[in-house]
């Protein structure tokens, strides 16, 4: 009866063995087959991957060739206004040659010496724009763009770092344009100017009287940046 008894045993235990290695042999099977599947995702990815990248490529560079091309265009532009400008148009060339007579100078208005100066400092033509801003405020004293071309003199000048001959500006602006719209922001570059000379208490007593003096404006919300900047 025993035997019998340890031989049934035997036979549940080995059947049991049997059917764990077989759950094993499955789950390893699955897990591969996972392994493969996510290969294949991550090698498809990757590729997607890689014709994005070509395509990025190939858009920059028809930008950059457009960007090229526009720059062209507007040297050709350019050169083409020069010629033309240099055309006169009137009487036949004999008659020209007969009776030569100087030309008048043609002076520029206020605002295209403005809009001329503005496109040169954006250029980066710094010393044209200066050439054109002094000559604004020389030949129209009270124009409305007259305290935005001293404004814009002390702005280049506080670029190249010398603060003192910026003050100069800015503070022109502030005394002979008092009701111009350039004076908040003379005052916030002024204050600026002494901080960049290292002349602290006069930068802080600047920033005061903007935000005093101009409240809930941008220039008085960036002086107030400026005077926690100083005071830490």
């Amino acid at each position: 009866m025993r035997k019998l008894l340890g031989i049934a045993l035997l036979s549940i235990a080995s059947f049991g063995c049997a059917t764990v290695g077989q759950q094993s042999n499955t789950d390893i099977s699955s897990l591969k087959a996972e392994i493969e599947a996510l290969k294949a995702r991550v090698s498809l990815n990757e590729k997607k991957v890689n014709g994005l990248e070509e395509r990025v490529s190939k858009v920059e560079d028809r930008v950059a060739t457009n960007e090229q091309n526009i720059y062209d265009l507007k040297k050709e532009v350019e050169q083409l206004k020069g010629v033309v400008s240099q055309v006169t148009v009137g009487a036949p060339v004999q008659q020209q040659e007969s009776s030569q007579k100087p030309q008048p100078v043609v002076q520029m208005g206020a605002k295209d010496l403005y809009r001329q100066a503005f496109n040169a400092m954006e250029a980066g033509d710094f010393d044209k724009a200066e050439q054109l801003f002094q000559q604004l405020v020389q030949q129209y004293p009270d124009s409305d763009l007259a305290d935005n071309a001293l404004y814009w003199i002390g702005e280049i000048y506080y670029s190249h770092n010398d603060y003192e001959t910026a003050a100069k500006y800015f503070q022109q602006v502030i005394e002979k344009y008092p009701d111009g719209n350039k004076v908040p922001a003379a005052m916030l570059k002024l204050a600026l100017s002494y901080r960049g000379m290292g002349d602290i208490n006069k930068a802080k007593e600047i920033l005061q009287e903007v935000i005093q003096k101009y409240p809930g404006t941008p220039e008085a919300g960036i002086a107030k940046v400026k005077l926690m900047e100083l005071e830490r």
